[in-house]
């Protein structure tokens, strides 16, 4: 079969394998364009939830650190107060030690004169 002038010529072999690589190299292409889009939508949605949990995170840390703040100060109070009773504790302890010395410091009363009911003993102290 000839064909006349004018006409294509036939696609030989070469030009068949030449369409199908190109045809195949535009389809590897598109996929990858593909893969590379699936990936960038994958990855803005992972910010997303990333800043979310930031967020959320940075109200706990603000959160705590408001509670911590209470904190620190009732703890602080009950430091003074604790410092505080141990003075007046202190103070009691010594007031009491220093009664216990005046008490034992303090001259013995005479002791009382017996009072005895038999004839005998009353004799014995007249004598």
């Amino acid at each position: 079969m000839e064909f006349a002038a004018g006409e294509p010529s036939p696609p030989s072999d070469s030009d068949h394998r030449r369409l199908r690589r190109m045809i195949s190299n535009r389809e590897s292409a598109r996929r990858s364009r593909m893969r590379k889009q699936r990936h960038l939508e994958d990855l803005r949605s992972r910010v997303g939830r990333l800043r979310l949990e930031n967020h959320a995170l940075s109200d706990k840390i603000a959160t705590l650190s408001g509670v911590f703040v209470v904190l620190h100060c009732n703890n602080e109070l009950l430091r003074s107060e604790s410092a505080a009773l141990r003075r007046r504790l202190s103070d009691i302890r010594r007031i009491l030690f220093l009664r216990q010395l005046q008490h034992l410091s303090s001259p013995l009363p005479p002791p009382a004169p017996a009072i005895s009911s038999s004839p005998a003993a009353t004799t014995e102290t007249e004598g």
